[in-house]
């Protein structure tokens, strides 16, 4: 009998123990495997299990399970075709029923790749229409993880048809349709996307960590991390609700608020590779034959950087995976109000010559060019079609070597300035220039070497040249095209009707006027730092500001006055300029520059023996003992008169508004004010703004004094900004 027992309790001790083979969540029914090439199988199973898996196309591999119950193995895989059958033998037995071989291609990036086929243009009919049997769809679900994932879950391999498509990635589909027709395979397409989402979260921090902007953002992230309450969370967004109703009664000329919980910021899906941890890593290797990418918004602020983050997802991609597939990206559509002048230099064209230049310099990677489907007033246009088929020209012809159709917009390669002309010549993608809808070409700039920015005229010679030119430039320094974030109207094409790409070639000219204006204030003078203001760079997170000339480590105090020049040239070609010298508020020379948190500068304080030269209206020049002050700092600030001066409201953004306590890097401000006279002397605020930062001299004539939200460098041809020191 206590034999009999003990056999029993042996029988159920390895039955508990035995784990049967189980596969990767992206394998099941009806997906798709990368045709003629070693695909990768991996699963788990128990330690030290054999396992085989055999394709009825006669492929066979195996594999033993490792001490951590992972087993991984590589499959030869047919010709396209199909259906197949894939047989997984361990312990158990698992079939893949259904599955086809052909090509799978990645889909990702943030809302625009996840838009779905039911938010399109004439989606009921697209959605009635897609039955492609030979199209499958997987689905990554949104998650978020802190750590590398070697699993995630899916909403598993579908037949695409019209019960199913309208929940998927239109871009995403539109481009696998156009593949699956012109190439007559099997099309497997993955959609792992997530709306308002940055590059970095889809980048692995290991690639990241050495850079020190990533190090600065990942950083305040973790601060507010160890801040966060739920409680607090809710509260402000019960605040934000009541702010939007206010917002809706009002004449709703602000921004509207954006009532959201924001959640434990640790876990967020912006979170430096939190995404790429959840939703990338655990599909690899999975066997693709590309990526496609539709992102860009989420880092339109920051678009200088955006050529760099983007080769280094494309190679950290492509390492994991072991080997450089095609990755393949839509340049950003039109969007927000139309452009007023002939170049308005927002966060959106910057981001735009990030991917022209990825395209250009990064190994098998390539641009659908969008300039022509976005809405002014939709960051997510419904015309998706579009998107889909130029992703799939510019595949059909870099990867799969089809020709005798125009596969891109024309991308400007070069420009020469010769007698008063731009010459540039283009790659036209595959057929001759053109104007699309006739007439004459617009959407052209030229900046002569005076600084002044003008419409210009442009005519195309031959199949792949435009000439531009201007009577108003008669030396050209700088020629652009469609370079706004919404240059509505622009129309070079090729001939069949793809549009060309934004650019710009040449030098912005010096623009040096402080010793012209100056001489005899100027002399005496030592040049402490020298910026751009309309270039202006922020960098380490937003926390500090790059100059073009940094003399702090050869100018040390004590000096007798510091003073500070900004000069604005007006797109008319008028140069207002001021002058404010004053004695030292501060013996720290790297507080006496552009307020930024790296600096430590944080003032909100009157300043005496003032000195102003002017020539800007309604800035009076003279000596003034007293009644001025500055502020100058990096962080948010209010409206309230905080610093209770004399004559300055509450309700209005003048010369005492209040700076938000918690400091950190925010919209920023260095103003000075001449208070008694009620007057903003100079004013240059969002430092890391470019062209939608705020500068102006004298007061705004807005609703705000201080030319606070004004974003007036968009009217401002050239800038000049300098910080002098008196030993």
């Amino acid at each position: 009998m206590k034999r009999i027992l003990a056999l029993l309790v042996a029988v159920i001790l390895v039955g508990g123990a035995r784990a049967d083979v189980r596969l990767a969540s992206l394998f099941s029914d009806n997906m798709v495997v990368q045709r003629e090439t070693s695909a990768e199988f991996w699963g788990w199973a128990q330690p030290g299990e054999k396992i085989a898996v055999t394709g009825s196309w006669g492929a066979t591999a195996a594999a033993t399970a490792a001490a951590d119950g992972t087993w991984r193995l590589k499959l030869k895989t047919p010709a396209a075709g199909g259906p197949f059958t894939i047989t997984v033998k361990g312990q158990n037995t698992i079939e893949l029923k259904n599955v086809l071989s052909g090509e799978v291609w990645l889909c990702s990036g943030q809302s625009n790749m996840g838009m779905t086929v039911g938010g399109v243009t004439n989606a009921q009919s697209e959605i009635a229409a897609a039955n492609f049997p030979q199209i499958r769809l997987l689905s990554v679900n949104l998650t978020t993880a802190n750590e590398p994932q070697k699993e995630c879950k899916v909403r598993g391999w579908e037949i695409c048809a019209s019960n199913n498509v309208g929940a998927f990635t239109a871009a995403g589909y539109f481009f696998g349709r156009k593949l699956h027709k012109d190439l007559k395979v099997p099309i497997g397409l993955i959609n792992s996307s997530w709306g308002g989402t940055c590059i970095e979260a889809w980048t692995s921090w290991e690639v990241q960590k050495d850079d020190p902007a990533m190090q600065a953002l990942k950083k305040s992230w973790d601060e507010r991390d160890k801040t966060y309450t739920p409680e607090a969370d809710q509260k402000q967004f019960e605040a934000d609700k009541q702010a939007l109703a206010a917002w809706n009664k009002g004449d709703k000329k602000a921004k509207a608020p954006r009532p959201r919980l924001q959640g434990q910021p640790l876990k967020s899906q912006n979170y430096p590779a939190n995404l790429f941890n959840a939703m990338i890593n655990p599909l690899v290797p999975f066997a693709i034959k590309g990526a496609i990418w539709y992102q860009g918004e989420g880092n339109s602020g920051r678009g200088k950087e955006y050529r760099g983050q983007m080769e280094r997802l494309i190679v950290n991609w492509r390492t994991l995976w072991g080997y450089e597939f095609p990755f393949y990206f839509v340049q950003l559509p039109n969007f927000m109000a139309p452009w007023q002048s002939p170049v308005e230099d927002g966060g959106w064209p910057q981001i735009r010559e990030s991917f022209a230049k990825t395209a250009k310099e990064v190994p098998n990677t390539g641009m659908a060019i969008t300039i022509d489907i976005g809405e002014e007033l939709d960051i997510h246009p419904k015309n998706k079609q579009d998107v889909g088929d130029r992703l799939g020209r510019v595949a059909l012809h870099k990867t799969y070597g089809l020709k005798g159709f125009a596969w891109s917009g024309p991308v400007a390669e070069s420009c020469k300035f010769a007698d008063g002309k731009a010459v540039i010549r283009f790659d036209n993608g595959g057929a001759p220039l053109a104007v699309k809808g006739g007439g004459k070409l617009f959407g052209f700039a030229l900046t002569g070497d005076d600084g002044l920015t003008v419409h210009a005229d442009a005519v195309i010679e031959g199949k792949d040249t435009v000439v531009v030119s201007s009577p108003k430039v008669p030396q050209p320094a700088v020629v652009h095209y469609a370079w706004a974030n919404n240059p509505v109207g622009v129309n070079l094409a090729n001939a069949e009707g793809l549009p060309a790409s934004p650019f710009r070639f040449g030098e912005m000219p010096k623009f040096d006027v402080f010793s012209k204006l100056l001489p005899d204030e100027a002399k005496a003078y030592k040049l402490l730092y020298a910026c751009d203001p309309l270039a202006g760079k922020l960098t380490d997170g937003g926390t500090r500001f790059v100059y073009d000339v940094d003399n702090s480590e050869q100018l040390k105090g004590p000096f007798k006055k510091v003073a500070y020049f900004l000069a604005l040239r007006d797109k008319a070609g008028a140069t207002a300029y001021a002058f404010v010298a004053m004695d030292p508020f501060t013996p720290d020379v790297a507080k006496l520059g552009v307020p930024c948190v790296a600096s430590g500068a944080k003032f909100q304080q009157q300043v005496t023996g003032v000195l102003v030269k002017s020539n800007a209206k309604g800035v009076s020049a003279g000596e003034f003992a007293e009644g001025c002050n500055i502020e100058f700092y990096p962080c948010n600030f209010g409206s309230q008169n905080a610093a209770k001066i004399p004559g300055a409201e509450d309700s209005v953004y003048d010369f005492g508004d209040a700076m938000d306590v918690k400091g950190g890097a925010g919209y920023g401000a260095m103003q000075i004010h001449n208070w008694k006279a009620k007057q903003t002397v100079l004013c240059f605020n969002k430092f890391g703004g470019g062209r939608t930062c705020d500068l102006g001299l004298g007061n705004s004539e807005g609703k705000t004094r201080d030319w606070t939200f004004t974003s007036s460098a968009k009217d401002v041809s050239q800038a000049q900004l300098l910080v002098l020191v008196l030993p």
